[in-house]
């Protein structure tokens, strides 16, 4: 298992109003974290316990579901709050962390690994506002497979599975979206 389901819950105490979102909330934050992991399948370099952890934290600060342009500036400064006492997470890490959460509704697409499977993780869940993602935003040669597009187009449709699901066997998770050579 990626992360703990005990830190997933320590973690998830402190998000607030925010989880319960029918748009940001803790479904989303589900289904960013099952599409993270999929997309690692062609980016294995990504850091599996980052991408999880921005699936987490990246909308935990928002105030409405509507325009909030802060609240990525506001979810990275509690990634760095929690470090101490649940993340654990040394110092390059933990930037790497917060430089996606703070930029994600902000950067375009990016050559790190990690950043990129994260940002993609997110933008491939723009479907549940009724946008189809456009690849020229997409980071990762996965996520912007026409194939991974209709893939989140359908996990949007449905509820996302439990934290423990997502994480606890990724190979099954991740089964059948490799790109191919």
């Amino acid at each position: 298992m990626i992360l703990p389901l005990d830190q997933i819950d320590a973690i998830l105490g402190h998000a607030g109003p925010a989880r319960h979102s029918g748009i940001h909330g803790e479904d989303h934050w589900r289904k960013v974290a099952l599409t993270g992991q999929r997309l690692r399948t062609d980016h294995p370099e990504a850091d599996a316990e980052l991408v999880v952890l921005f699936a987490l934290i990246h909308d935990m600060r928002r105030v409405n579901d509507g325009h909030d342009p802060e609240h990525g500036r506001r979810a990275a400064i509690l990634a760095r709050e929690l470090n101490d006492d649940l993340l654990g997470l040394a110092r390059h890490r933990l930037d790497l962390l917060a430089h996606a959460i703070d930029g994600h509704t902000r950067m375009g697409p990016s050559t790190d690994p990690t950043v990129g499977v994260c940002l993609d993780a997110d933008r491939l869940n723009l479907w549940r506002v009724g946008i189809r993602p456009d690849p020229r935003f997409l980071s990762t040669s996965l996520a912007r497979r026409r194939e991974t597009i209709a893939w989140a187009s359908e996990l949007n449709r449905t509820a996302a599975p439990e934290w423990d699901e997502i994480l606890r066997l990724p190979a099954q998770v991740t089964q059948g979206l490799r790109a191919t050579p």
